[in-house]
This record gives structure tokens, sequence and C-alpha cells, in this order.
């Protein structure tokens, strides 16, 4: 028997990474000199907030002027408020909930950290790099989520490490489109689309 594999893809004419709309969000959202560390994600045990208030409190030690935007709502909302209220950062956390803008606000950011429990293929880690965004992830999540290699995989346990491994995308680096790559690991919608039609119905015009 034959297996067709079909990857979860994304739509790169809607992702695409884009000057003009981070400097619009950022100054919206008014971390225009800021250091911003995004995650997206619903507010759930899973997902490892706990954990990740603990590295964006490290952040901060190192750097004062970061902002942690956190997108999504879910039961653990007011647990993970308490816990950054107790650890006196609060004031430094976005909690933006259910958001249609995710891509613009992951060109806004500099790094993804998404420190889960456990996961399948994370969409999100997938669409932060289509907006050629640097991710921090958790070792737990499959190693073939990293599709472009702008993805640093660490174990869980050390807040200091992953601070450290964030605080590396601080200074800024080149964003592209990378359109071309996810039609070329076959992660762009509509190539793929079209190539899984000629799969299942053969040539087409």
């Amino acid at each position: 028997r034959r297996a067709h594999l079909q990857h979860n893809t994304i739509k790169t004419a809607v992702q695409r990474y884009s000057d003009d709309v981070r400097m619009s969000v950022r100054k919206s959202l008014g971390v225009e000199n800021k250091f911003v560390v995004a995650h997206v994600g619903r507010l759930s045990r899973q997902k490892n907030h706990s954990f990740l208030i603990d590295v964006f409190a490290e952040i901060l030690e190192t750097n004062s002027d970061s902002v942690l935007l956190l997108v999504g709502t879910g039961e653990l909302e007011e647990e993970i408020k308490q816990k950054a209220r107790q650890k006196n950062i609060i004031d430094k956390i976005r909690f933006l909930g259910v958001r249609n803008d995710v891509p613009q606000l992951l060109c806004a950011a500099d790094v993804f950290v998404f420190p889960s429990f456990y996961e399948g293929m994370p969409n999100t880690v997938i669409e932060a790099q289509a907006l050629s965004l640097h991710c921090v992830i958790s070792d737990t999540i499959t190693p073939e989520a990293d599709i472009t290699g702008l993805v640093d995989y660490l174990p869980l346990g050390d807040a200091k490490q992953w601070a450290a491994a964030s605080l590396k995308y601080a200074v800024g680096y080149p964003r592209q489109d990378m359109t071309e790559l996810f039609k070329k690991q076959k992660y762009d919608t509509e190539t793929t689309a079209l190539e899984f039609i000629k799969y299942c119905f053969g040539e087409y015009e």
C-alpha cells in the first residue's frame, strides 16, 4: 500500500513577514523600543504558562525593556495573572485574548517562546516560522516542527537557560519572506493543494 503525507499547511500569501506591518503593530501596542516575546496558545496546563512566566521573569532580569504578548484564553488565565502579580511583572505582560490578527502580532515579535509539556505538530510554531520569527520551544515537541532552521529546542526545567536562548534574538536579525521555502517543504497551502489534486486525479491544467 502507498501512503500520501499531507502537512498542515500555511497560507503564505497571508502569513508573510512585512517590515511595515511590524512597525505599525509595534507602534499600536506601544512597544517600539522593546524586546517583544510572544506566545500563542490556550491558557491551559498543557502549554506550561507557569514556566513561561518564570522564563520571562529571567528575561527581565537581563533586559528590563521586554514585553510578553500572550495570545489566547483559557481556564488558567487568572492563575497565570496571579503568578505574574506575585513576581511583580504583570505590567510587562499583555494578555491579548483571542485575536484575528495573529500573523501581524508575530511580525511585531522578536522571539516566539513555546514551552509546552506535549504537542502534536504545533501549528503556531509553523506559523511563527512562516513569519521568519525565531522560536524557542521544548524538546518534547517533534523535531519535524523545525522546517526552517529557526527553531531552538530546549529541555524544560531551567528558566535561566530558556531566557538566555531567547535573549540571543534581542539584538535583532534579518527577517525575510519564507514563501519559497514553505513551498519547497510542502507547507504552503496553495501549492500543496494542487499537488494533492494531482495525486488524487492525475494531471491537471
